[in-house]
């Protein structure tokens, strides 16, 4: 058997776009070393075949009564190489693969690949060093609009990158009468149709608890989470209890939100105008995609104090989508926090971020968890190094849906 050389690629390092990626697969180098049949194993390749699916009807991944556009991230991968494997590829491109990932379908994938390495070439595309796949011993770099194969891969090196410890800034908005729970689930069960999703949740978050929430991929965190933020009907006429007061009892979605900061890397997708980094950081006083009305002298004192402890002081006057992906994600967490919720949701707010530009982002919601009464539900597949939360909520998945266990977190 014929001994093949993998290679990996630190996407931090270069702003690549599809073009770039479908290129590779036409490299005159890799196909003389690996051989002709190449597939790239990505995001963009999935989108393709749901837009099969949705404009045209047309299946490629699933048969008969199933859909891809119902499957969880976990599964449409898992579709995606069973797929590609199954084509007997001579090299395979693994754009960024275990992004969104549990940690289960993690090690499940890593196994195929493991095998997959024996007879197929594979260049691995990735942003944090513990996804690296052992075999993928070689580097390759960017050059001159081109991938040219580089030396032995080097060791990711350990980065501390901490947040300036200012003072948390002065809050604009206080909340009068705030019950000590914050969130309360009694009892919850949920189902979509016949398909139960959530069973039997008990939950409680109370005002300055630092909280993550775990499950594998489709075990009902989105639907958890969305019942909290008011996004889903699935909360009426249950025991849920949003600060203080029944889901259904009178209270708007508005009022609901007003006293939830909501960050998501899908959000720098809508923000996508001419908006500065300080006009960023104040529409969120008023919950406003942009900045319509003039801002007080206060509240621009108070954004530049927050602009001040993220570190963007040279940035203020910047417009917000030229900015780095993790200066946005610092901004919007900025933007989610001066209107001072008690409530703060951070639903993967590392995704898709390199080792140094993670830790930044996890030194950010350390100091607001120790410095800020703001109660902190942090959302993500991985174990972040040094990040402070005092208890985990894990969903468990199961055949008649999810159940839920408060665990004690090691934090660090």
């Amino acid at each position: 058997m014929v001994s093949r050389t993998h290679y990996a690629f630190n996407s931090t390092k270069g702003n690549l776009r599809k073009p770039d990626l479908v290129g590779l697969l036409e490299e005159e180098w890799l196909q003389d070393e690996a051989g002709e049949k190449g597939y790239l194993f990505s995001e963009y390749t999935l989108q393709k075949y749901l837009d099969l699916e949705y404009r045209l009807g047309e299946k490629v991944l699933t048969s008969g009564e199933e859909s891809l556009l119902t499957k969880s991230t976990g599964e449409r991968k898992k579709l995606l190489l069973n797929y590609q494997l199954a084509q007997n590829p001579d090299f395979i491109i693994l754009d960024h693969p275990f992004d969104g990932l549990d940690a289960e379908t993690v090690a499940h994938i890593k196994e195929q690949f493991k095998v997959l390495a024996e007879t197929t070439t594979i260049i691995q595309f990735y942003t944090r060093s513990e996804d690296i796949l052992a075999f993928c011993n070689m580097a390759l770099h960017w050059k001159d609009g081109r991938f040219v194969k580089g030396r032995t891969l080097e060791k990711a090196k350990f980065f501390q990158h901490k947040i300036s410890q200012k003072p948390i800034p002065k809050a604009l908005v206080t909340y009068y009468n705030l019950s000590e729970v914050l969130i309360d689930f009694r009892d919850i069960s949920v189902a979509f149709g016949e398909k139960p999703v959530l069973q039997h949740i008990n939950w409680q978050v109370k005002r300055g608890e630092s909280w993550q929430l775990t499950g594998v991929n489709g075990s009902g965190k989105t639907t958890l989470l969305s019942m909290i933020t008011g996004d889903s009907v699935k909360g009426y006429g249950k025991e849920l209890y949003i600060f203080g007061s029944k889901k259904g009892s009178g209270e708007s979605v508005w009022e609901i939100k007003k006293k939830i900061g909501y960050v998501t890397p899908v959000l720098t997708e809508r923000f996508d105008g001419m908006h500065s980094v300080s006009d960023m950081i104040i529409g969120g006083i008023y919950d406003s995609v942009g900045l319509y009305k003039r801002p007080t002298t206060l509240e621009r004192k108070i954004a530049e104090e927050w602009i001040e402890l993220i570190g963007l002081q040279d940035k203020a006057t910047k417009r917000f989508r030229d900015l780095s992906e993790v200066a946005k994600r610092l901004v919007l967490i900025a933007r989610a926090m001066i209107k001072n919720p008690p409530l703060l949701i951070l639903d993967e707010p590392t995704f898709a971020l390199g080792d140094a530009d993670a830790a930044l982002v996890v030194s950010l919601i350390n100091t607001l968890s120790s410095g800020s009464d703001v109660a902190i539900l942090f959302v993500s597949h991985r174990t972040e190094p040094g990040l402070e939360v005092s208890k985990k909520f894990h969903l468990t998945k199961g055949e008649k849906g999810s159940t839920g266990q408060e665990r004690i977190s090691l934090t660090g």
